[in-house]
């Protein structure tokens, strides 16, 4: 085995560790993956004022991003952009169904939408997806933020001696963008199975998802300025953190015009999904007539769920990190 082979194997990144480092920082790090997220629901929604619709596209794209990579095939991110039309691996309805928790009918009603407005064209041979028709956003401004929190991370990485030198968010945001359909593939991946996941197990569908989260940042961003400006909080804020962050709920909250300006979701739509959330206690109105994370069993269990996604954020950025340690080798 050759030495630079031996070196790249000697250099990898242990998901323990990249979870183990989260946890410890968890206060420090989090707000970069949620407005990370917060920025891709939002522009996933512009797309097409329809989460599901933009998550059955990103769905067959993924597949396709995976069989490039079975046959060694990749694009960079000027290149795929570049090309109008490529073909999609073919793919079940129902499969896509179960993958993103809707009904079959829906699945169809939505891709035969698709069809309709030219996005998707099927012949006898092949399925193409034609991105001319609907000028699908890149994505830079996602690439820029996982850069960041991945290089921010990168630092807490290198206090702990895990790895020996920050990565720098501009390395980054060149590693993804050089290897766009390899690298991009594993936050599509990702985000397709912990928003799913969220939305069977709590709230119906993605625009809720969007809207409960919202609420949510904007509690976690007065929470982490309190948390700075005190020297007396523990590291592991990760355990305590649905605590701290109920803790605020008198003094903050969003309106519904204000997270309809926020999300671009439609105010009638918003209010008929914050009555649910109200309904099914996972959001209360506070005193100042203002949506705030509720105290109940079922935020509780919700909060179980995002303890377990540090497990998932943990092992897409591993593979991130590593796949950067072999590129800078």
């Amino acid at each position: 085995m050759s030495k630079e082979i031996r070196l790249k194997f000697s250099t990898e990144v242990d998901v323990t560790d990249v979870y183990n480092t989260l946890t410890k920082n968890y206060i420090e790090i989090i707000t970069d993956y949620f407005e990370l997220q917060r920025i891709w629901l939002n522009n996933a929604y512009i797309t097409f004022k329809d989460l599901d619709k933009y998550f059955i596209l990103m769905s067959l794209v993924s597949k396709t991003f995976d069989s490039y990579a079975e046959y060694f095939i990749k694009y960079d991110f000027e290149k795929f952009y570049t090309v109008d039309q490529y073909e999609l691996k073919k793919f079940n309805i129902v499969n896509i169904a179960n993958q993103l928790s809707i009904s079959k009918e829906t699945a169809r009603r939505k891709i035969l939408e698709l069809e309709k407005i030219g996005i998707i064209k099927k012949n006898k041979k092949a399925v193409i997806i034609n991105r001319r028709a609907y000028n699908l956003q890149k994505p830079s401004t996602s690439i820029h933020l996982i850069s960041k929190f991945l290089s921010n991370l990168s630092k807490l990485l290198q206090k702990s001696n895990i790895i020996n030198q920050q990565i720098s968010s501009l390395d980054l945001e060149l590693l993804i963008k050089n290897n766009y359909t390899h690298c991009w593939n594993y936050f599509l991946r990702f985000q397709i199975e912990m928003l799913t996941r969220f939305k069977k197990m709590f709230f119906r569908d993605y625009e809720t998802v969007q809207i409960w989260a919202m609420i949510v940042y904007n509690q976690n961003l007065a929470l982490t300025k309190k948390i700075k400006s005190s020297s007396k909080y523990p590291d592991k804020v990760k355990d305590t953190y649905l605590t701290e962050l109920l803790s605020l709920t008198e003094t903050l909250g969003l309106n519904a015009m204000t997270i309809s300006d926020l999300t671009g979701i439609p105010r009638p739509t918003v209010i008929r999904k914050l009555n649910f959330l109200v309904k099914n206690k996972y959001i209360d109105k506070n005193k100042n007539g203002l949506y705030v994370v509720s105290n109940s069993n079922n935020v509780k269990e919700v909060d179980k769920h995002r303890l377990e996604n540090v497990n998932k954020i943990s092992e897409m950025c591993c593979k991130i990190f590593n796949a950067a340690r072999i590129y800078k080798a």
